[in-house]
């Protein structure tokens, strides 16, 4: 018995709401997304998410705002400036982590400053609360972030190794051992901190850039280092 050949069905495009649609961006990846590929991902016609969006950036830009809208900001509980710094570093290094495609995908050019300025607002009200002005807030914001993205970096690369069961600390050390060490004698004293984890060199360079700020700003960075620890 042969089947019936299917037939067009014909009628209105199928509703969708905001929500699908920027969802199914993040699914794709937002680095990746095109709206030709994210109106097959939902089943519709292109010609229907341009009923929401007239053009990609403007998606892009809503859908990055959406990735970060279940973001849990560090608690503010009083805590040690210091303190909630390192919080935001943690969150931050753990969300772009535990997401690699946002390490590329969140790009001002494409998305605007929206998503920024949702993560830097929370925070300086709560350096203001502390006594530390808005523009210095920003500027150990501006710290923050980079140590965040670099942290989150370190550790996408450490669990590279982790998958073959290994870690980067012995790899590093085998491949150091085959090479001929009286050509590289400074490395091989500065080995132990070339094999550092990701979070010991997050830990250093908060350490760093906590007491260099606390100084800028006149405050006593020997309170700092035990309460940032």
């Amino acid at each position: 018995m042969e089947a019936e050949p299917k037939t067009a069905s014909y009628g209105r495009p199928r509703l969708l709401t905001h929500e699908e649609i920027l969802g199914g961006a993040v699914e794709l990846g937002l680095e990746n997304v095109t709206m030709k590929k994210l109106s097959s991902h939902l089943g519709v016609g292109t010609a229907t998410l341009y009923q929401y969006f007239d053009s990609r950036k403007a998606l892009m830009r809503a859908a990055a705002v959406y990735a970060l809208s279940d973001v849990s900001l560090p608690e503010d509980t009083g805590q040690h400036w210091s303190m909630m710094a390192r919080d935001y570093v943690l969150g931050l290094m753990d969300l772009l982590a535990n997401n690699p495609t946002y390490i590329n995908s969140m790009s001002p050019t494409d998305f605007g400053f929206e998503v920024h300025f949702k993560l830097v607002e929370p925070f300086l009200a709560g350096m203001n609360k502390r006594g530390i002005a808005p523009k210095d807030a920003m500027r150990l914001f501006n710290s923050i972030g980079i140590i965040a993205y670099g942290g989150a970096v370190e550790t996408v690369r450490q669990r590279e190794f982790e998958f073959q069961d290994e870690t980067m600390d012995v790899v590093a050390r085998r491949q150091f051992a085959r090479l001929d060490v009286k050509e590289f004698p400074h490395l091989r004293e500065a080995l132990d901190e070339f094999t550092q984890t990701p979070e010991q060199k997050v830990s250093g360079l908060m350490r760093s850039a906590f007491s260099a700020f606390a100084r800028y700003v006149g405050m006593d960075d020997e309170k700092l280092f035990e309460e940032a620890a």
